[in-house]
């Protein structure tokens, strides 16, 4: 646990203005993707906001892409469903880390950088899901956790994991400079722990 807080504490200190910059902009497509969401027949809504979050923390980093999950979720639901915004912050936030964590330092693109991110959209998905289990019974009871509980294997969830792995892979293909952002975290984090 002492190692992990020290973890954490040493990515702050070398939280710098190129991660702020990928913040903003993650959380602003984060909001986008989320508030231009499909009603589906069935009832609930389609959106690529997750997709969003966990292609940045994949690539950047979960706490680049929780971050951006959060303040972009949080900003759609102080537009549609002020309630759940105190919830969401948290929610996605622990979701983003997770997807970044397991996917790691992707360095090219094979079948063992492709698994990890297929691990760190699971990792990602099945935080958010936990996550919020309990605030969908806090705010809507019993029968909408079951609801809720349910969407973490539904046709959509589905299609979202898929889609995170094409674009998350696509971008590492088309911009393999995106890759070497993690390990660049790394060297500024013991920079910063040296200085």
């Amino acid at each position: 646990m002492v190692g992990l807080v020290g973890d954490v504490r040493g990515r702050l200190r070398a939280f710098g203005a190129q991660d702020v910059a990928l913040t903003a902009v993650f959380s602003a497509l984060m909001a986008a993707t989320t508030y231009f969401a499909v009603p589906l027949p069935f009832g609930g809504l389609m959106h690529f906001g997750n997709t969003v979050m966990w292609v940045a923390s994949i690539l950047f980093g979960g706490l680049i892409g929780g971050l951006a999950g959060g303040i972009g979720g949080m900003i759609v639901d102080l537009l549609l469903a002020p309630i759940w915004a105190p919830f969401t912050v948290f929610c996605k936030l622990a979701s983003g880390l997770a997807a970044g964590l397991v996917s790691g330092e992707v360095r090219s693109v094979n079948r063992s950088a492709t698994a990890r991110v297929v691990l760190g959209v699971i990792s990602g998905a099945a935080v958010n899901w936990l996550a919020y289990a309990p605030v969908y019974y806090l705010l809507l009871g019993p029968g909408a956790t079951v609801l809720w509980l349910w969407e973490f294997v539904s046709p959509v969830a589905l299609i979202t994991y898929v889609v995170t792995v094409i674009v998350a892979l696509a971008v590492m293909r088309a911009y393999p400079r995106a890759m070497s952002y993690k390990s660049s975290i790394r060297d500024r984090v013991r920079a910063s722990r040296k200085g």
